[in-house]
């Protein structure tokens, strides 16, 4: 099978990469600069004709996004980018699967069960972005994997900026015990891999089978840097006034303040079922 992986070198994109690789595929990174990546190819998906990037190729993994910058870059390089790869894909038949974010809903805590019955309510730039983009992509039949807490190496938008919350109030935001709807970003890109040439719906949930403490995540960072864990709590809007003068939203502090929990049964069932 050959796969053709866009933000290949990314955060996510690079664990797909990684993944498609180690199943022996011939796998095509597209990446705007070039990181020297075997099978690589440097291109523009807002400027360029997407055309030559997916002509040989047997499906597309769309993890290439902006997730900073004004509201009309994230429109362009979200949108503008996907509209172009998914049309290049759709003249050639050619299958593609969105990698999206549980931010379309407008809201980043409690039970996000099946994707088919969740209304979304993007409240955002990034989440109007990218589902604008995901109805390009529904609406030529692909498919749209909608991650919640990703995290892993490579990650600086989860555990670093928490730990740096939590450093500048010493303090644990919304408690030490919440658990939230999380995935290591290699075993994302394994269920991906997994999903490849099966039959899929046409939305699903990504995360762990079980919610993850978030105990789990800011631990080991604290350890290795020699620091202690606080000791008390702070509650989600109380962080939030600490870092809202940054920018950051209070559904981004949410996300790692309160509890969430993920129905994820049909991504694991067919990433593991047998091909």
């Amino acid at each position: 099978m050959r796969v053709l992986v866009t933000g290949g070198s990314g955060f996510i994109g690079s664990s797909i990469y990684e993944a498609v690789l180690a199943k022996g595929m011939d796998v095509r990174a597209l990446n705007r600069r070039r990181r020297g990546l075997a099978g690589e190819v440097c291109g523009d998906l807002v400027t360029e004709d997407a055309r030559p990037f997916v002509a040989g190729v047997d499906v597309v993994i769309h993890a290439a996004s902006r997730t900073s910058g004004s509201e009309s870059e994230l429109w362009t390089a979200n949108v503008d980018a996907t509209r172009n790869i998914v049309q290049a894909a759709a003249e050639q038949a050619i299958p593609l699967l969105y990698v999206s974010s549980t931010g379309v809903y407008g809201h980043s805590a409690g039970w996000f069960g099946d994707p088919a019955s969740m209304k979304r309510s993007p409240s955002s730039p990034l989440s109007r972005a990218r589902a604008a983009a995901e109805d390009i992509v529904l609406q030529t039949g692909g498919t749209v994997l909608r991650p919640h807490v990703v995290y892993g190496a490579g990650d600086s938008w989860v555990v670093p900026p928490l730990v740096e919350l939590m450093r500048r109030a010493d303090a644990w935001i919304g408690g030490p015990d919440i658990h939230v709807a999380a995935i290591d970003a290699k075993s994302l890109a394994a269920a991906v891999v997994g999903l490849l040439g099966k039959p899929t719906p046409s939305v699903m949930h990504a995360a762990d089978t079980h919610p993850v403490p978030i105990r789990a995540l800011v631990s080991p960072v604290f350890h290795s840097r020699g620091w202690e864990l606080p000791t008390q709590s702070i509650s989600v809007d109380t962080a939030y006034e600490l870092v809202k003068s940054l920018g950051v939203s209070r559904n981004a502090v949410q996300m790692v303040g309160a509890n969430s929990a993920m129905d994820s049964r049909p991504l694991w069932g067919i990433a593991h079922m047998a091909s």
